[in-house]
C-alpha cells in the first residue's frame, strides 16, 4: 500500500509540475502582445490628399516616406488602416470614398497598368491596377534590386473581386489596395460595412508610401474652387494575438488534469 500511495503522490506531484510549466510558459508567450498600441505605434492624422502617388514622373504629389523602423522594434508584423473622406477626380464635384466609389456606389474609373515612370525615388515600384481614386500602399525598400510585383487587379469589374480579402500579404515595392480598410465596398457618404482588413509587412520593407496609386491624371482631382479634396485616416501596428497561446495552455491543462484523474 505504502508503494502504491508512493507511486500516486509522486505521479501527483510530475503532473503538477507540469501544469505549473505550462502556466509560466502560457504566460511568459502573452506577454508584451497586443494590438492598438499607444503613440506613436499607432499613427494618426495620415492624409493622402488627391494629389498625391507613389510614382515618379506623373503630375501628382510624390508620397512621403513613412518609416516602418518604429513598428519593427516593437515586434509588429502587421498594420490595419481606417480611412475617411472623399476625392473629387475628374473635376466633376463629385466626391469618391476612400474605396472608389460614388455615392450611388459606382467607381468613376477603372485603370489597368498605370506605373508612369514606374519609380519611387528611382527605384522600381510595380504597375497598378484598380479604382481611381482609391488608395494605395506600397511596403517600399529603397534597396530593392530587380523587378517588382505588378498589383493585383483590384477593378470593380474583376471577379472575384480582389478588394475584399480579409488579409494581404504584399511583397517589396508591389503596390495593394488600402481604401477605406475594410472589407465591404462602402460608396461615399454610406456607413462602413465589413471586418477591418490585415496587411501583413514584408521583411526588408522600410517604408510605407500612400497614394491616388491608380489615376492617370492627377491635375484635376479637385472641385470647382480648385481645393484639394482628401482622405484622412491612420494605421495602427499589431502583433499576433494571445489568444491562441492562452487556448493552447488551457487545453494542455485540461489534458494533464484528465490523465491525473484517470490514473488515480
Amino acid at each position: 500500500m505504502e508503494e502504491i500511495m508512493g507511486t500516486r503522490c509522486s505521479e501527483w506531484l510530475r503532473a503538477r509540475s507540469a501544469i505549473k510549466t505550462l502556466c509560466v510558459a502560457a504566460v511568459a508567450a502573452g506577454a508584451g502582445v497586443g494590438v492598438a498600441h499607444a503613440d506613436p505605434y499607432l499613427i494618426n492624422g495620415l492624409t493622402v490628399d488627391s494629389h498625391q502617388i507613389y510614382y515618379d514622373g506623373s503630375n501628382g504629389t510624390l508620397s512621403p516616406e513613412i518609416a516602418l523602423a518604429p513598428l519593427r522594434a516593437q515586434g509588429i508584423t502587421q498594420l490595419i488602416f481606417s480611412f475617411t473622406g472623399g476625392v473629387i477626380t475628374d473635376g466633376t464635384n463629385q466626391l469618391a470614398s476612400a474605396d472608389g466609389l460614388y455615392s450611388n456606389g459606382v467607381a468613376p474609373y477603372n485603370f489597368y497598368q498605370t506605373r508612369f515612370s514606374g519609380t519611387y525615388l528611382g527605384v522600381a515600384i510595380g504597375s497598378t491596377t484598380g479604382i481611381d481614386p482609391a488608395i494605395m500602399g506600397v511596403f517600399f525598400s529603397p534597396s530593392f534590386v530587380g523587378t517588382p510585383q505588378d498589383s493585383l487587379d483590384y477593378r470593380s469589374t474583376t471577379s472575384p473581386d480582389n478588394r475584399t480579402a480579409l488579409s494581404y500579404s504584399p511583397s517589396l515595392n508591389q503596390p495593394f489596395w488600402i481604401g477605406d480598410g475594410y472589407s465591404g465596398n462602402n460608396p461615399y457618404g454610406a456607413a462602413v460595412t465589413g471586418t477591418q482588413q490585415v496587411f501583413n509587412i514584408p521583411d526588408g520593407a522600410e517604408y510605407l508610401l500612400l497614394g491616388i496609386g491608380a489615376d492617370i491624371n492627377l491635375a484635376d482631382n479637385q472641385n470647382s474652387a480648385n481645393q484639394q479634396t482628401q482622405f484622412n485616416g491612420g494605421t495602427t501596428g499589431s502583433v499576433p494575438e494571445p489568444e491562441s497561446v492562452a487556448l493552447v495552455g488551457v487545453a494542455a491543462l485540461g489534458l494533464l488534469a484528465s490523465r491525473y484523474r484517470r490514473r488515480t
